[in-house]
């Protein structure tokens, strides 16, 4: 491969990098909602996260075929930036964009964070009532079958 070939794969990464990087947003954002809505279905999170997580993977999958790639080729970049200055310069401006698209995610992870701490503390509370519910339910079954059953001391056992 050639120094044009390996750059215009580092800016195809970029690029990708930066769609799956809108693409978490997005699911951030479908997090944020999921958290907020008490009555929201809990599969419909988990298919969101590990919708998530793929995303995940594969910039972790582009980050290191990146970095090889770069590796191969940065001393040329260095030594050659004029003759590269317009692809280098879009490189720096998708690394902008990537660095801004990352910070909101930092900043949606830990809102999200947040959220999800209520929510379970919630569904947590929920449960704990549900149970003394049961509970008392059950305590209150136990009494009144009791109040049917009359003590044999007090039946007559006349016969």
């Amino acid at each position: 491969m050639q120094e044009k070939e390996y750059i215009a794969v580092l800016i195809q990464s970029l690029e990708k990098k930066k769609e799956l990087l809108d693409k978490i947003i997005a699911k951030n954002k479908e997090q944020k909602t999921l958290f907020a809505d008490e009555d929201s279905d809990p599969d419909r999170l988990e298919d969101n996260m590990r919708e998530k997580s793929g995303f995940v993977d594969q910039l972790n999958e582009l980050d290191g075929g990146f970095q090889q790639i770069y590796d191969r080729i940065k001393t040329i970049l260095q030594n050659e930036k004029e003759t590269y200055k317009d692809e280098i310069k879009a490189m720096q401006r998708l690394i902008t964009e990537i660095t801004e698209r990352s910070t909101t995610i930092q900043a949606q992870e830990q809102r999200n964070h947040e959220l999800a701490v209520k929510r379970f503390a919630t569904v947590k509370k929920g449960i704990r009532k549900a149970r003394t519910s049961n509970n008392v339910a059950s305590q209150y079954y136990k009494s009144m079958s009791n109040l049917n059953m009359v003590n044999s001391q007090f039946m007559d056992q006349r016969n």
